[in-house]
């Protein structure tokens, strides 16, 4: 996933994302505060106060192992999620183009660091109206988030695995088996949750409008609450930002061609709602359509720190999937900077809140087959220093940390197809030198 989208994958953006916003859908109908929160649980660290120093902890990994069998694409570790002392790990593909696509069903697996090994964790239905049953995995093409909310962790249910487009999913973990929710309505695609005012809310893509639902009973049922008035069908991402919480969509980047004048749905502590007028110029700061690159772009992965949104932004990639191109600080809706990087090559893949602190995975495509992944980390938005980097024939998708150690997931590109993605590794905190004691 380079600055510069090679041809293959822009023959794959175009096909899968300019053919679904022109025409909706395309699978047979038979066969489909608002962030990503600050984990529940933090590890023990004891930051050093000795000066900022990055290592190079490459010949010190560990890989913990690859827990998923499908083809590299679908391997992706898209992301991880800290609960009860365990490593959630999201990956699959709902791309309805190759390579992997429609990947689905999913296993939900976790690293259990204690015991140090994989498990997988059972899934069954709530609704009444289905025979009640039990699977080793959630009926989706993607496990692309976990949403820990009001303390219960969530997974939306992406892109259901062949059901009718009438209802989507959601899934909640209670104790250690994992419930399936197929109550929201046109739920074609739920890309987001939040939990906003003692309410759940969910973000949808359907065939018509970008579109918001509400629940009032904990997930038990939904109603429809707003569509925005924005680019396409989908509404990708929830977002809580100086105590309102906002519903995005896609949105131009600064050009010469189209207007970068779009709308994003704003909801207040009333529950109040209205749309806001948004530009990408404003809300994407730095980036510019260039010809032959992917106009459709998105708020992705994002966090709350010091009364500020800091949110990692790109194009809309291979269907739903983020092609990361800024890390950017918001401190209100159209007023948000670009944080310069110390490597401006660098490319953003995840967030994390430690200890008053916030930390990015990032990385550089030096040459084919190596990659340089960094951790960046600030504690004031403002000066970032890299505290670690490691160099592997692909890039890190993702990471979590737990008790001072941290953890990548790998990935990979749809042109590149390395067999690493979905290696899961470690780096121990008494090789990091601001998490050893």
């Amino acid at each position: 996933m380079q600055r510069k989208a090679t041809w293959t994958a822009i023959v794959l953006a175009l096909v899968a994302g300019a053919g679904w916003m022109l025409m909706g859908n395309s699978k047979p109908k038979m066969n489909t505060p608002a962030t990503r929160p600050v984990a529940t649980e933090r590890g023990n660290v004891q930051v050093s106060n000795a000066p900022i120093q990055s290592v190079d902890v490459t010949s010190k990994l560990e890989l913990l192992g690859r827990p998923f069998n499908k083809a590299p694409y679908a391997n992706n570790i898209w992301d991880m999620q800290l609960y009860n002392g365990k490593i959630y790990l999201g990956h699959g593909n709902s791309s309805n183009t190759g390579p992997a696509q429609n990947a689905g069903p999913i296993p939900v697996v976790y690293y259990d660091a204690a015991n140090a090994k994989f498990e997988t964790q059972a899934v069954t239905n709530s609704n009444p109206s289905i025979i009640p049953s039990t699977k080793m995995y959630v009926d989706e093409e993607q496990i692309d988030i976990y949403k820990v909310l009001n303390g219960k962790l969530y997974i939306p249910g992406n892109d259901s695995d062949g059901e009718s487009w009438d209802w989507g999913n959601f899934y909640r973990l209670n104790g250690e088996v994992w419930t399936k929710y197929r109550n929201l309505p046109k739920g074609v695609h739920v890309y987001d949750l939040a939990y906003y005012k003692g309410k759940l809310f969910a973000a949808l893509g359907t065939e018509t409008k970008p579109t918001v639902l509400i629940s009032h009973n904990e997930g038990e049922s939904w109603q429809q609450f707003a569509t925005i008035n924005s680019l396409g069908f989908r509404a990708y991402t929830l977002f809580e930002i100086n105590g309102k919480l906002y519903a995005s969509a896609m949105m131009y980047p600064a050009n010469k061609i189209w207007n970068d004048k779009t709308n994003i749905l704003e909801i207040n502590d009333r529950l109040e709602k209205r749309d806001v007028v948004i530009y990408g110029s404003k809300m994407l700061p730095g980036l510019t359509y260039q010809q032959g690159t992917i106009p459709y772009n998105k708020i992705g992965k994002n966090i709350n720190f010091n009364n500020k949104l800091v949110y990692i932004a790109g194009g809309v990639f291979n269907d739903s999937q983020l092609l990361p191109k800024s890390l950017n600080v918001m401190t209100d809706i159209n007023q948000a900077s670009r944080v310069n990087l110390p490597d401006s090559n660098a490319l953003p893949t995840d967030l994390l809140v430690r200890n008053n602190k916030v930390y990015v995975l990032t990385y550089t495509r030096k040459q084919a087959n190596l990659y340089l992944s960094r951790v960046y980390q600030s504690s004031d938005l403002t000066t970032w220093s890299e505290i670690l980097r490691f160099t592997q024939d692909t890039y890190a998708k993702s990471f979590e940390e737990h008790d001072g150690d941290f953890y990548f997931g790998l990935g990979t590109d749809p042109d590149v197809g390395s067999t690493s993605s979905g290696k899961l590794l470690r780096a121990k905190r008494d090789d990091i030198p601001v998490n050893s004691n």
